[in-house]
């Protein structure tokens, strides 16, 4: 008997701790490439890379949220 276990996705909205993996910056776009490997965009490195990753690999799933940003203002932009 052979078992086969499924990793069900789920669509959870990215977090604040949710970080670029370019930069470091808040993570508005999640690009999932299977079962196995996500890659999280700030709006600017997604807006930079998304013609490269559609064209190159057009069986990813991209959950775009870059319309949450400056939804609520970040403690970091009022500082004084």
């Amino acid at each position: 008997m052979t078992m086969t276990t499924e990793r069900v996705r789920t669509a959870e909205p990215l977090k604040l701790v949710d970080r670029c993996d370019r930069c470091g910056a808040q993570a508005f776009v999640r690009v999932e490439f299977g079962l196995t490997l996500d890659l999280l965009f700030c709006g600017h490195h997604f807006r930079r890379h998304e013609s490269a990753l559609l064209t190159h690999h057009p069986e990813i799933i991209v959950r775009d949220e870059r319309d949450r940003i400056n939804h609520r203002p970040s403690v970091s932009a009022n500082a004084e």
